[in-house]
């Protein structure tokens, strides 16, 4: 995995662990979840405090020539939609192992299944049950504290309280998992910080912020 350097902290990781920003070609700064935007592009620690930091001290003007003086409401807007974003990925990484039949919900389908890639914990589920789940299924990575809502949205639900990962049965499969750890990694300094920024139609999803 390519090693990338956080323009805030200095600090060095694999690339999928931090953000990736480009300027789009009307002159917008773009959060490049995917990292296959084209352009050169700048990185920046999951955590909105960083990205505020960047806007504030115009730092992306130094990395990728993105020049604006945004104002601290802008900059707020921004760092919230950027969460938003985040959250999305990781519901849509999690519907699509859902569609593949590598997710599954529920104490008794969990149950059944002795052996998980990965174990998938609520914020508002019983610690006790999370405990027995955990022993029970033996998987190899637990993550907590997850929106049951956010939870439910993957799989068409209000809300749910545990979601297991599945070995593929196919051989030549490479699902680990890795992928929505990590987009729960990235999304999860946003979560009490800017749980949803509002718009007339609910949460806001554009993430663009334009160059003056």
């Amino acid at each position: 995995m390519a090693q990338r350097t956080c323009i805030i902290t200095g600090e060095t990781d694999d690339s999928s662990n931090l953000i990736r920003f480009v300027i789009s070609p009307d002159g917008s700064l773009t959060p490049d979840l995917a990292q296959k935007l084209p352009g050169r592009g700048t990185y920046v620690m999951p955590k909105p405090e960083y990205i505020t930091e960047a806007l504030k001290k115009n730092k992306f003007a130094k990395h990728i020539d993105f020049q604006k003086k945004a104002s601290l409401e802008e900059i707020e807007t921004f760092t919230a939609l950027v969460g938003n974003l985040l959250q999305r990925r990781f519901v849509e990484q999690l519907s699509l192992a859902r569609r593949q039949g590598s997710a599954i919900a529920g104490v008794g389908k969990l149950k059944e299944n002795a052996s998980l890639i990965g174990l998938l914990i609520s914020n508002d589920a019983s610690v006790r049950e999370a405990r027995q789940l955990e022993s029970a299924t033996s998987p190899n990575w637990v993550m907590r504290d997850i929106p049951a809502e956010t939870l439910g949205e993957a799989f068409g639900r209000n809300s749910i309280a545990y979601v297991g990962l599945l070995r593929s049965k196919n051989a030549k499969s490479k699902f680990d998992g890795r992928s929505i750890q990590q987009s729960f990694q990235r999304w999860k300094p946003f979560i009490h910080v800017f749980p949803c920024h509002e718009g007339t139609d609910g949460c806001i999803n554009e993430t663009d912020l334009d160059a003056k």
